[in-house]
């Protein structure tokens, strides 16, 4: 009889534990201001890493089509046209959060 007592109080503090947890959780979350420096280097990341990938693109295609500097100019202005529209896209999610 002891042992089945013991039992039943371990699974009652073991529920209680776990209802504790499960509240905690459904508190809704509060979102952290993303910090200035983070938010430049954010958005430096997007710029870069697309005329990064633009550049490589149009190196490419002038080995590819031996048109040496016109295809790296093309492909630098889409480059730098997709960071400024991922900007954009960045600055808008960033809006409809606040």
């Amino acid at each position: 009889m002891l042992q089945m007592n013991y039992k039943n109080k371990n699974l009652e503090e073991l529920g209680k534990k776990i209802d504790d947890l499960d509240n905690q959780n459904k508190e809704p979350n509060i979102k952290k201001k993303e910090s200035g420096a983070g938010f430049g280097f954010k958005i430096s990341t997007e710029i870069i890493a697309a005329l990064v990938v633009g550049v490589g693109i149009g190196l490419i295609v002038d080995n590819y089509f031996n048109t040496k500097p016109i295809g790296l100019i093309i492909f630098f202005i889409f480059g730098a046209l997709a960071g400024f529209l991922n900007v954009y896209r960045v600055m808008r999610r960033i809006e409809k959060q606040r």
